[in-house]
């Protein structure tokens, strides 16, 4: 079945960068018209130019996932830019790894925030314009962390989990109005902020490990994204699919 996203306009959060920016490319090639919003304008311009290079229509625009009123606007020049909005993929987040007992209430909150609030705001808003057409796709992107336990990361898990339950609790309320809403949870993923946070050694260790033994690619997590974008995912939702080489769901006994 060939999947095509023509006369489909896509916002993707985060999307200056790393994942976000992959998702962003596969809508573009799909056919999508793809905006893509960050706090960061210059790595917003440069997945912009790379997706009208590739022949995709896509536009940056600046936002901060904690402010309501940016959320509001960026929604709104999407739509204005596009004529619609149809997909949201909600993939920004913030990932600051520290002990438990070093975790400041501040920075809790910020996490909270930007990877839990973020995507609730983002969702509501495009919603309103989805219902409008009978017609919506919305993909949260997780991670392991949201279904495991991690050291080092438990409020970037615990935004993430909150995120995983959101998702089932839109689809419930939005599905009879036409919309889906899925978690999209990518494997170990060798970006270039994972591997600063991790090392390439770290990545290989905890690829190694997995039952797929190697990391997830952009192949991987983009090719699930498309599916659940399309008219081809129209009988998902509230499920969250896992591209995790079975990371999540199979016990590692070692070789």
């Amino acid at each position: 079945m060939e999947i095509s996203l023509s006369d489909r306009v896509a916002i993707v959060t985060g999307g200056g960068t790393g994942l976000g920016r992959s998702f962003a490319r596969a809508l573009g090639d799909a056919g999508a018209a793809v905006v893509v919003t960050g706090r960061r304008q210059e790595p917003l311009d440069e997945t912009v130019a790379e997706l009208e290079g590739n022949g995709a229509k896509a536009l940056a625009v600046t936002c901060d996932a904690r402010s309501r009123e940016d959320v509001e606007a960026a929604v709104a020049a999407a739509s204005e830019w596009g004529g619609a909005v149809d997909i949201l993929v909600n993939n920004a987040a913030i990932y600051p790894p520290m002990p438990l007992l070093n975790v400041t209430e501040e920075q809790w909150l910020d996490v909270m925030d930007t990877n839990l609030n973020g995507p609730f705001r983002f969702a509501q808003v495009c919603a309103h314009l989805m219902v409008t057409k009978g017609w919506g796709r919305i993909v949260n992107i997780l991670s392991p962390s949201a279904l495991l336990g991690f050291q080092m990361v438990s409020a970037y898990g615990t935004s993430k989990g909150g995120l995983a339950s959101m998702t089932r609790q839109l689809a419930a309320e939005l599905g009879p109005l036409g919309i889906t809403v899925n978690s999209l949870v990518p494997g170990v993923t060798p970006t270039d902020t994972f591997v600063g946070l991790f090392t390439q050694i770290g990545v290989d260790l905890m690829s190694k490990g997995v039952p797929a033994g190697r990391a997830c690619t952009e192949d991987d997590a983009t090719a699930a994204l498309v599916l659940l974008a399309s008219d081809a995912g129209a009988y998902i939702t509230g499920t969250t699919i896992c591209v995790d080489g079975g990371m999540s769901s199979v016990f590692p006994m070692g070789t």
